[in-house]
């Protein structure tokens, strides 16, 4: 599920509830809306009940396709510590580092 709060700061986005891919259509849905809103300027994943790489995947390329845009988006998160390790494992950790570092590579 996604939220859009307006903020004297800006639109934030917050994510929660269960980030898999078995709600992979549910997934598409919420980074069609946000995609929708371009006055987002920072996204919270805000404790989820479960996350997985399908989720990661799908964070990283809308956060590619938005920067490509000229968007600035910021992502933070209240994640638990078993999600971050997960998040950091797979080499996912750059989402949540400031605006100008470089995201992972993907080679083909």
């Amino acid at each position: 599920m996604v939220n859009i709060i307006k903020t004297p700061s800006g639109t934030k986005g917050k994510i929660t509830g269960e980030l898999t891919g078995q709600h992979g259509a549910s997934l598409t849905a919420l980074f069609n809306k946000l995609r929708t809103k371009t006055d987002v300027t920072s996204i919270t994943i805000d404790q989820p009940v479960a996350i997985d790489l399908c989720f990661l995947q799908m964070l990283w390329a809308f956060l590619q396709e938005t920067r490509a845009e000229g968007r600035t988006i910021t992502v933070s998160s209240g994640l638990n510590e078993n999600d971050f390790k997960l998040l950091k494992l797979a080499g996912f950790d750059a989402l949540l580092q400031p605006q100008d570092t470089a995201l992972p590579h993907v080679t083909h």
